[in-house]
């Protein structure tokens, strides 16, 4: 008996040998190949396919492209301009702002004369006469006076203290100029006088002049009287700044305008 069980063992392990080297050609595939093969090894179709994750709604073909290709379009997304365009290689023009309305000029108001304790209102920038080049301008209406060039330029714009009544409206020429003068009348004194007319009685010179001083040193009147009719005798009274700018800016033989009264 103890010999009989050895040969069995012995038996049915050379069996169990024989049926597995059987076997191994047929039943289990060649996966991978060595260097040396002549033939590389492939993975068959349906195994590939298989493999292939599962997609909703499409469905692969042999090459990875999906039978429905189309793009999927997000509607709040901009459309993209073809490749190669002006517009693919621009900014997209932004919507120009809305022009605000160019506001009108305003029209200038209405002068106003000046009365006998109001002076003038809306006193323009330049003279109202219609002469041209190097002059002086008297306007007895907003007793204002203006220098201008010779280029018709404003170099000088003054408020005065005369009367309405005289001198009388129009073109007159500068004849002569002091810079210290007097009327011994009146007992006053005043610098930078330039002489352009005669009083229509008196037949005294009347001109541009600063406010007379009496012998004591005061004033005729303040300087914030200037701009207003007030005069009694016929010149034409101005702050001291204002009548050397007249004094050293005409010449004798230069245009004098002298507006009309209210």
């Amino acid at each position: 008996m103890r010999r009989v069980f050895p040969v069995v063992v012995l038996s049915f392990v050379v069996a169990v040998g024989l049926v597995a080297m059987v076997l191994q050609p047929s039943s289990l595939p060649a996966l991978a190949a060595s260097p040396s093969d002549e033939a590389p090894a492939t993975i068959p179709l349906a195994a590939s396919v298989e493999s292939r994750p599962v997609l909703l709604g499409a469905s692969y073909r042999a090459d990875d492209t999906p039978l429905d290709s189309t793009p999927v379009v997000d509607p709040s997304a901009p459309a993209a301009a073809p490749s190669g365009s002006p517009a693919a290689e621009t900014v997209a023009p932004q919507p120009a702002p809305s022009a605000s309305p160019i506001p009108k000029p305003k029209k200038p108001k209405k002068p106003k004369a000046a009365t006998k304790t109001r002076k003038a209102k809306n006193v323009p920038d330049r003279p109202l006469d219609k002469h041209k080049g190097k002059r002086i301008v008297y306007d007895k209406k907003l007793m204002t006076v203006w220098l201008m060039n010779k280029k018709d330029e404003v170099v000088g714009k003054y408020p005065v203290v005369g009367r309405w009544d005289r001198p009388a409206k129009g073109t007159y020429r500068i004849f002569s100029k002091s810079e210290r003068s007097g009327n011994p009348n009146s007992k006053v004194t005043f610098n930078n006088m330039v002489r352009f007319t005669y009083g229509p009685d008196t037949k005294s010179p009347i001109g541009f002049h600063s406010i007379p001083r009496y012998y004591d040193g005061k004033r005729m009147h303040p300087v914030s009287a200037l701009g207003l009719p007030i005069a009694t005798g016929g010149c034409i009274r101005m702050s001291d700044k204002a009548a050397k700018a007249v004094y050293d800016f005409m010449k004798v033989g230069d245009l004098v305008v002298v507006l009309p009264s209210p």
